[in-house]
């Protein structure tokens, strides 16, 4: 358990660091220092997947705040559970997202897959890719234990 504190601590600091207020763009050197390399990130909540580098994705949030379409994003892990191999780790992270507005119910959710690689003894991301939970694809009550 205790090889798994990093990555805990790893996922939380991804989603505080993407996370804005206020059209306050997330710093690039925040979130790049996360990644082992350019690192990969999917969205897969569409019809098409849509891929980005870790300074892309932050690049793409900047955009929609220039743009009018975003002015807050905040998101936050609800269950993770990771599975370490040597120096690779996979996670099964389950989280929430708020876009700003006022909700009256639940927030809308989704799955996020993390690969980690351990670089000279510290964790790094190595990709991500994530759905967003909808009528299609619930989340699974396994992945909330």
């Amino acid at each position: 358990m205790i090889e798994t504190i990093e990555i805990d601590d790893l996922t939380r600091d991804f989603y505080k660091a993407v996370s804005f207020r206020n059209e306050k763009a997330p710093d690039k050197d925040n979130v790049m220092i996360l990644f082992y390399g350019d690192g990969i990130i999917i969205n897969n909540s569409f019809k098409r997947p849509i891929g980005f580098s870790a300074e892309s994705f932050v690049t793409s949030l900047e955009s929609e705040i220039a743009e009018g379409t975003m002015s807050q994003f905040i998101i936050r892990e609800l269950k993770g559970k990771t599975q370490v191999f040597g120096k690779l780790a996979h996670r099964i992270s389950v989280y929430e997202y708020n876009l700003g507005e006022e909700t009256s119910g639940r927030l809308p959710r989704g799955v996020n897959y993390i690969q980690f690689t351990q670089v000279e003894g510290n964790w790094r991301i190595i990709s991500m890719a994530w759905c967003d939970e909808n009528e299609d694809n619930m989340i699974p009550s396994e992945y909330m234990k």
